[in-house]
């Protein structure tokens, strides 16, 4: 696997507004806002009140950035997104990858063959008030969340405390949270690992169930190390079976 990260500098600005501000991935809107001295601190005196509007309003992440060759040239590229906050829309090179409507979701696209070799690539993230969602069902359904909190919290899957709690203020973040990325892989990947141990009189058994994708016909085996306490390593080598490799295209 080659993997290279997206993280690190981007910029952002408010829906309709022209002007593009610089911010930090992973974080989010109130931060890179408050780095920037736009808005004063939330969490002193009554200034959690003078920022609601960011909330309640709609916000654009861009990225611009080029790919090293020996990732274009793998058989399969992802973009991997490990957190999002929360509805957001991403968008790479002009195509629309998909919509997204939960922060604590993993979420992944195949763009190779979206990504420019020889010249820059511009990923967007457009992301919806989590605010102005959350009124619109629960005016449609009311849903009963913390009285401290703002209305409609339920409806959405994200942390019901940053909507406001009996400690917490009513700041509902928006942005990128984790990490996100490009992974490209040939031949397979390695989709899942589940590891089991089964203690009986001392023993210990260990079983390992590994899942796989794979887009070329070649034999491969899985290898699986184990260090014991007292720091030997045990081993095991196995063929994977054709048909366990049978997923994707």
């Amino acid at each position: 696997m080659i993997m290279q990260s997206l993280a690190g500098a981007w910029e952002f600005r408010q829906v309709k507004s022209e002007e593009w501000l610089p911010a930090s991935v992973p974080g989010g809107v109130h931060t890179d806002l408050l780095a920037l001295g736009r808005i004063p601190d939330p969490f002193l005196g009554d200034n959690e009140k003078r920022v609601q509007w960011v909330a309640e309003s709609d916000w654009t992440y861009r990225r611009v950035f080029t790919c090293p060759m020996d990732l274009i040239a793998r058989d399969k590229i992802f973009l991997v997104c490990d957190g999002l906050d929360t509805l957001a829309t991403v968008i790479l090179n002009g195509q629309e990858l998909g919509s997204t409507n939960n922060m604590f979701r993993h979420y992944e696209w195949e763009v190779g063959t979206l990504l420019n070799s020889s010249s820059d690539n511009e990923l967007i993230v457009k992301i919806t008030s989590p605010v102005k969602y959350t009124a619109e069902k629960h005016a449609i359904r009311p849903l009963a969340g913390v009285t401290q909190a703002i209305p409609g919290s339920p409806h959405l899957r994200k942390a019901p405390c940053q909507f406001g709690w009996d400690w917490g203020p009513q700041l509902p973040p928006i942005g990128i949270w984790k990490d996100i990325r490009l992974e490209s892989f040939s031949t397979a990947r390695l989709s899942n690992v589940h590891l089991q141990q089964q203690h009986d009189s001392g023993n210990v058994t260990v079983a390992a169930r590994l899942d796989f994708e794979r887009w070329e016909e070649k034999s491969l085996s899985a290898v699986v190390k184990i260090k014991t306490p007292d720091d030997k390593v045990l081993e095991t080598e196995s063929p994977v079976p054709w048909h366990s490799l049978m997923s994707g295209p």
